[in-house]
């Protein structure tokens, strides 16, 4: 079903090849899939070129192991990769599971059968109680588990005393509530730099190698959906706005390790730069080995930033390990243009690994980006996460994750901030009480920012690329010199900070803007924590902490917020069904049905 509806959508294009009134990067199907494939061989031939040698990431022999393996570059070495996997009794958790599934499905014909044999031993004896811990561990142990019981119903049984096909229902029963969960209400891991990619790799290797007709369809549908999902948060290789699931090292990073998602927007939408040598960039060799076919639509939706829009979406409540956290959903704000990308979040923001919101702006230099944080640290906000002693939790988190105590880290979602934004600018309000660890805010200013000015109005003005931002904090500031950035820290546990940014074809100079910007009505009253400012478009925001938010006398109101919202995606909440749409072209994806329906505009 699936594959004749591909066809299609091929053929349609060929009838009508040209997308009108718009400036797609891929004129045509062909032009997409021609340009796709071509990265993808880019993809295979860097990484069937790198090796592995002990010591490093353990996962990374795998997915090294498959693509010399599937090239036939190196296979020996692939093969030797493979074997070292399999032989290693230390190192079975999700993600090992799942890439051995994959391997001995799709590239069983060149493996040895005492290899599959060794791998079915070892991935049944890995099959225990845990089935992971965050979304994406749970999607990865399923998928294995479910692929095992279709290929070797007759066992080994599992180490939790089920047999395969007892293992196999309850993973088919999972994945089909976690898609059902996703179409429904959003995805609780959302939009993650590190783990999106692997929501990818499971559902293509569901589609490729799935037995049943309606789970193969879902695991496609799916497939569009999450790239969907990206591709209007794509800026020339950057995923623009708030993030789940960023790690720490990462958030300040725009080219280089900047999260293991970037080389799949090289993959799926090009007008990027691909960079193999990056960390983990090895999970994109599996996709490449997959070479799963997007909607071509996809591919336009992710590079075509010829006007201005305004996306919003809606993810689900986030839930910790067993704990129901909060009935609140996050909803999601992105103003894209061709230069700039101003995202924000709110709502449920208490996960750990949690952007918050930046400006990230078009460049060849690393680091464009701006945004501020307070680096909360608290046995309360964690145990919302992780089922711990409420005693122990700190201690044993910052074992873990040493950066989580840092006073000026630049991860994690506070409880004690909260957002207003309204396309080009941005309000942040921060009220940190006084039993708050880290009672100041930090700002990220990269010192690829060409030129930047403290004014005596108080506003810092900053020119950098192509495009003009202000930046005025309602408090006074501290700038203290890091390696690569600024840091400014308002110390005021009652403060905030406005955010104004626009592309400098708007203003005849750095000048003008600066002008424009001191004349912009201002009011703030710190007693209140109440701000109301009009940015140069003439919008007014009006906004007072916690939750009194009104742009130009209306206010904000998230219930009303739909699943997607914007020019290319859209979903009622609750509906499950989403429509894809660029130009003249739309793809509905109906989970009511399982039906996938194209329609052509006129």
């Amino acid at each position: 079903m699936v594959k004749k509806l591909l066809l299609v959508a091929l053929l349609a294009s060929i009838l009508a090849p040209i997308y009108l009134n718009s400036q797609p990067k891929y004129a045509t199907n062909w032009d997409y899939y021609n340009q796709y494939e071509g990265r993808r061989q880019v993809v295979l031939s860097a990484l069937a070129g790198q090796t592995w040698k002990q010591g490093d990431d353990p996962r990374r022999r795998v997915y090294l192991g498959v693509v010399k393996i599937f090239t036939g570059i190196d296979r020996e070495a692939g093969l030797h990769y493979l074997w070292d996997a399999v032989n290693d009794t230390n190192d079975w958790g999700s993600f090992n599971v799942y890439s051995i599934m994959d391997a001995v499905l799709r590239i069983g014909d060149w493996l040895p059968p005492k290899m599959i044999e060794k791998a079915k031993l070892q991935l049944a004896l890995n099959f225990g109680a845990d089935k992971g811990f965050t979304e994406n561990h749970k999607l990865q142990y399923r998928t294995a588990r479910y692929l095992f019981g279709q290929t070797w119903k007759d066992g080994p049984n599992f180490s939790d005393g089920s047999t395969p096909t007892e293992g196999m229902q309850e993973a088919k029963n999972w994945i089909l509530d976690w898609i059902d969960r996703t179409v429904t209400v959003g995805q609780m891991e959302f939009d993650s730099v590190n783990y999106h990619s692997l929501y990818y790799l499971c559902m293509t290797t569901l589609y490729d190698f799935s037995h049943d007709p309606m789970m193969k369809r879902k695991a496609w549908m799916m497939m569009q959906l999450l790239l969907a999902d990206w591709a209007p948060e794509y800026l020339k290789g950057n995923w623009i706005g708030a993030h789940s699931r960023e790690k720490y090292n990462q958030v300040t990073h725009t080219i280089l390790n900047c999260g293991v998602a970037i080389p799949f927007g090289y993959l799926f939408f090009g007008d990027s730069r691909f960079h193999p040598e990056l960390e983990e960039t090895y999970y994109v060799g599996l996709a490449a080995v997959q070479g799963f076919h997007p909607l071509a639509i996809i591919g336009n939706i992710a590079t075509d930033r010829s006007s201005p829009y305004v996306h919003r979406e809606t993810k689900s409540p986030r839930r910790g390990f067993g704990i129901n956290t909060s009935d609140l959903p996050i909803w999601k704000y992105d103003y894209v243009t061709k230069d700039y990308a101003l995202g924000s979040s709110y709502g449920d923001l208490t996960a750990v690994e949690n952007h918050r919101w930046d400006v990230t702006w078009v460049s060849e230099r690393d680091g464009s980006t701006c945004f501020f944080i307070n680096p909360s640290y608290s046995a309360e906000q964690l145990l919302k996460y992780f089922d711990d002693d409420p005693k122990k939790i700190v201690a044993n988190i910052t074992r873990q994750r040493p950066y989580y105590k840092d006073p000026n880290k630049w991860i994690e979602g506070s409880p004690y901030e909260e957002l207003l934004q309204h396309e080009n600018t941005l309000i942040a309000l921060y009220d940190i009480p006084k039993h708050e660890r880290n009672g100041h805010v930090n700002g990220f200013f990269s010192k690829i920012i060409d030129e930047r000015i403290d004014d005596p109005s108080g506003w810092i003005f900053c020119w950098a690329d192509s495009i003009y931002f202000g930046v005025f904090t309602l408090t006074g500031k501290k700038w203290i010199e890091e390696k690569d950035h600024f840091r400014m820290t308002l110390n005021d546990r009652r403060t905030g900070v406005i955010l104004e940014v626009a592309q400098q074809s708007e203003f005849s100079s750095f000048k003008a803007f600066q002008d424009q910007i001191r004349e912009n009505q201002l009011f703030v009253n710190l007693k209140s924590l109440s701000v109301s400012y009009t940015n140069s478009r003439g919008d007014r925001l009006d906004f007072t902490h916690p939750d009194k938010r009104a742009v130009n006398g209306g206010k904000m109101i998230f219930d009303d917020w739909k699943l997607f919202d914007g020019p290319f995606v859209n979903s009622k909440k609750g509906s499950k069904v989403i429509e894809i749409q660029y130009q003249q072209e739309k793809v509905i994806l109906d989970f009511n049905n399982n039906s996938v329906e194209f329609v052509r505009l006129f």
